[in-house]
């Protein structure tokens, strides 16, 4: 038996308090659609991330459909300054290609992680419940779904969707076959508080938006800044309090820094398996050591990192699966197609999934369609586009880590060429 058929209302469970778990709750609570969220975390402020988010012209689309327009606009004034152009440099910073970003709505929106998160949990304060950890569903021959915690307490629902991120538990239950393997790639990522200093020590690629700096031997670095126009000003004025308690945890980020990813084959580094668990000064030391011949304001970064930002890991990617015989649970975002960084998408790819599943459940909701169909052509096109977007990364990874000599020497001469030609950066940037 199917729960909520034509006609029946939504109980909606999310597992994951994230950025598309906390875009899809806000859209069903703005279409009237009984929705609860469940995070292990035990509070909004618990593993602060600090670093910026490029929020592209899908992942601005799916928040504005989801969010109240009083919240997107606030998202919007509390996003830093724009990228001017996004750069490929080789290690002695050389140029390889510049690409002019214009100023309209299609360029990225750089928000603060924890601003979006803030911004996100506004008004869901009888939603959203923290300190639940995920344990397993079990369901019903009624159709319903049940979910269960660690602390021992449970809750039902008509649908529960996996939003708990690249190590979801909702999917080792659901899809065991799905796999998340590692890449063999490494990475170290740190960063420096932005003083005029440091800026005048930037590469000004940096200053400019993302740059990406393609070494030897199969290492790459990542490059930007953020950086706010009034930097005492924080987005909803001097002295109007934030509208849920959950939100007042978590202050607008106005933080101004330069930012670094470091990234090559395991080998290079040779790291120990536990790596991630060595600490900054051993992970910067390491990094030096790999950059010996690179150029100065480079390394320059590299030292300057605050030893609380540095940190390390695996770079992972999902294995793309093909659909499956849907059920009453389902997946968003990194909870099936997790992805390298090396295309900038995961958080935006999951936030279209937040946008879909909306109106998947919306249709149900007001009768116009029963649930299991509805969330099958929602996987069916997740699965699509959301693997493309995974394979798509993974490709630029193995291009930006390429070891050989001639491969090498053929990337750069790719980009030197788009360099030279204004309509191919216009239909690289597109892609």
């Amino acid at each position: 038996m199917q729960a909520a058929t034509v006609g029946n209302r939504v109980k909606v469970l999310i597992v994951g308090a994230g950025t598309g778990g906390l875009c899809l709750a806000q859209g069903l609570k703005a279409d009237g659609i009984a929705v609860e969220v469940f995070e292990r975390d035990y509070s909004p402020t618990d593993r602060l991330q600090g670093y910026r988010l490029g929020v592209n012209e899908t992942g601005r689309r799916a928040l504005k459909e989801c969010l109240p327009k009083a919240l997107f606009d606030k998202l919007v004034a509390s996003s830093a300054n724009p990228s001017r152009a996004v750069t490929f440099l080789d290690h002695r910073l050389n140029r390889l290609l510049s690409i002019e970003l214009g100023s309209d709505e299609q360029n990225d929106l750089p928000v603060s992680r924890i601003s979006l998160r803030g911004i996100l949990l506004e008004g869901l304060d009888e939603v959203v419940r923290f300190g639940k950890k995920f344990i397993a569903f079990e369901e019903a021959p009624s159709g319903a779904v049940t979910a269960r915690f660690d602390d021992g307490s449970t809750a039902t629902g008509d649908v529960l969707i996996g939003a708990d991120g690249a190590s979801s538990r909702v999917r080792r239950q659901l899809l065991p076959h799905a796999e998340r393997v590692e890449t063999g790639i490494l990475a170290v990522s740190g960063k420096v508080a932005m003083t005029e200093a440091v800026r005048r020590a930037t590469p000004q690629a940096f200053l400019r938006g993302p740059t990406l700096v393609l070494g030897p031997k199969g290492r790459f670095m990542f490059g930007s800044a953020v950086e706010y126009e009034n930097s005492e000003d924080t987005a909803r004025g001097d002295h109007e309090p934030p509208s849920t308690r959950a939100a007042a945890e978590l202050p607008l980020d106005r933080e101004q820094y330069v930012m670094w990813g470091f990234s090559a084959p395991r080998e290079a580094f040779a790291m120990p398996a536990d790596f991630e668990a060595l600490g900054a000064e051993d992970l910067k030391s390491r990094v030096m050591a790999l950059t010996i011949d690179w150029a100065g304001a480079l390394r320059h970064l590299v030292e300057a990192a605050q030893p609380a930002t540095v940190t390390a890991f695996p770079v992972k990617t999902s294995v793309p699966i093909p659909p499956w015989h849907t059920r009453n649970v389902t997946l968003l975002g990194d909870a099936l197609h997790n992805m390298t960084p090396y295309r900038g998408i995961g958080a935006n790819t999951a936030l279209r999934d937040a946008a879909a599943l909306r109106q998947a459940l919306h249709a149900v909701d007001r009768g116009e369609s029963n649930l299991i169909p509805a969330l099958a052509a929602y996987e069916r096109g997740m699965v699509d586009y959301g693997f493309r977007a995974a394979r798509a990364s993974l490709r630029n990874m193995e291009r930006f880590h390429a070891q050989g000599s001639l491969t090498r020497a053929f990337t750069k001469l790719f980009f030197r060429t788009i360099d030279a030609v204004a309509p191919f950066k216009a239909a690289l940037l597109s892609r």
